[in-house]
This record gives C-alpha cells, sequence and structure tokens, in this order.
C-alpha cells in the first residue's frame, strides 16, 4: 500500500470516526457553528468518509484505481457545494480550508493514487 493511499484513508477514516462518534465537536473542527448544523447530517457524512476511508483501504490491486476514482469525485462535489456556501457567507475561513480547500486535497489526492494504481497494472 502507497504512503499515499495510507494517509488518505487513515485520514477519512479519522474523519468518519469523528462525525460519528463527536458531531458537535468535528464540526467545531471544521470551523462550523453546531448549534447550527444537524447531528443527524454530521453522522451521515461520518459514514460515508467512513465507508470511502475502508473501501480505498481495503480494495485489492484491481479495484484501487477505480476506489480512488470515485472517491476523489465526490471530494469534487463536495470542493463544489464547499465553494458556494462560502461564497453564500456560510461558512467561516476555518472552514473554507478545512472544507473546501480540504476537499481539493483529497481529489487531487485520490486522482494521483488513481493513476498510480492504473500505472502499476500495466
Amino acid at each position: 500500500m502507497t504512503p499515499a493511499r495510507t494517509f488518505l484513508g487513515a485520514s477519512r477514516l479519522l474523519i468518519g470516526i469523528g462525525a460519528w462518534t463527536a458531531p458537535d465537536l468535528t464540526v467545531r473542527l471544521f470551523g462550523m457553528d453546531p448549534d447550527r448544523s444537524d447531528r443527524f447530517v454530521g453522522r451521515l457524512f461520518g459514514s460515508r468518509e467512513f465507508t470511502l476511508a475502508a473501501t480505498l483501504l481495503a480494495a485489492p490491486p484491481a479495484l484501487v484505481a477505480p476506489v480512488a476514482a470515485i472517491g476523489a469525485a465526490v471530494d469534487t462535489a463536495d470542493a463544489i457545494a464547499g465553494f458556494g456556501e462560502y461564497r453564500r457567507g456560510n461558512l467561516s475561513t476555518q472552514a473554507l480550508i478545512l472544507g473546501p480547500i480540504g476537499a481539493v486535497g483529497f481529489a487531487a489526492l485520490g486522482v494521483m493514487i488513481a493513476r498510480q494504481a492504473s500505472a502499476a497494472e500495466e
């Protein structure tokens, strides 16, 4: 397993566990107000992150590229939504950095992992 794959999977795993088990704290860490967020939606986000992490970390070599690409697509959608919310004044600078900008970083890492995995199969 490459260091990039391990880093992305472990990061997603920690975010997912945090969002599921401590949604208010995770929302605060992301720079948002827990009183204005919905714990259920936070836990949905946590479940999604946990699932993306587990599939990336457990994927056999032949499936790493498509799994990483799917994660990158999800992160791209998150970034688009997050930049829109920031433009509307709904995200703080901290939330911008850890949300949509972080999602761009995760998307780029996912694309890199997918490309490396595809090249390794050739």
